[in-house]
């Protein structure tokens, strides 16, 4: 209990409130704060639901550092839509790359990564700037190694085989489907804190 207190807004009532909704341990919860904390102590002392921009949690989460993703998974982690993160959008991210983590719920999170445009489908153009950023990164300014007929022949292939009522595009239900077949998903979507 004493170790909790030492963290402003985060009381054992919370703390046990974050474990039984999370895949999180209290151990891994209270490390957390402690690396969130440790960001800005003041701003947290102030605030308990202080939000950080992307910057300063980089400088004490350095899981996320290398994820071409990355800008997906601020926008997407973020409660209020804004890029930064407050204490429990973080814990939401990490209960979501946790290992107990049940593989459906890591799906439904990848999809909303995954769906670049935020239009509820993962299409042909997604696809695309998904091959981009595992290929080369978002902000490589060389030409791609994969050309555009290539990336469009990737996608074809991958619509072909999941898009199952040929809307043309991957809806999530599908995209959590072919997860369920993929044993090592749940193991590739995962950092350890």
């Amino acid at each position: 209990m004493g170790s909790s207190q030492s963290f402003p807004g985060l009381t054992e009532d919370v703390l046990e409130d974050y474990t039984s909704l999370t895949y999180l341990t209290k151990g891994e919860i209270l490390y957390l704060m402690k690396k969130f904390y440790s960001i800005d102590p003041e701003k947290v002392k102030k605030d308990f639901h202080h939000r950080f921009n992307r910057e300063e949690i980089l400088t004490k989460f350095h899981v996320l550092e290398n994820n071409p993703f990355l800008d997906r998974i601020f926008s997407v982690f973020s409660s209020k839509g804004d890029g930064c993160l407050s204490f429990e959008d973080l814990v939401d991210l990490c209960s979501a790359m946790s290992y107990e983590c049940p593989a459906e719920v890591k799906a439904a999170w990848a999809f909303r990564i995954f769906d670049l445009d935020d239009d509820g489908q993962i299409t042909a153009k997604d696809i695309s700037q998904i091959v981009d950023r595992l290929t080369l990164g978002v902000t490589d300014n060389r030409d791609h190694y994969i050309d555009e007929a290539s990336k469009d022949k990737i996608a074809k292939v991958i619509l072909d085989e999941v898009n199952f009522d040929k809307s043309g595009g991957i809806g999530q239900l599908e995209f959590k489907l072919v997860m369920a077949r993929i044993p090592e998903f749940a193991t590739s979507f995962y950092f350890k804190l």
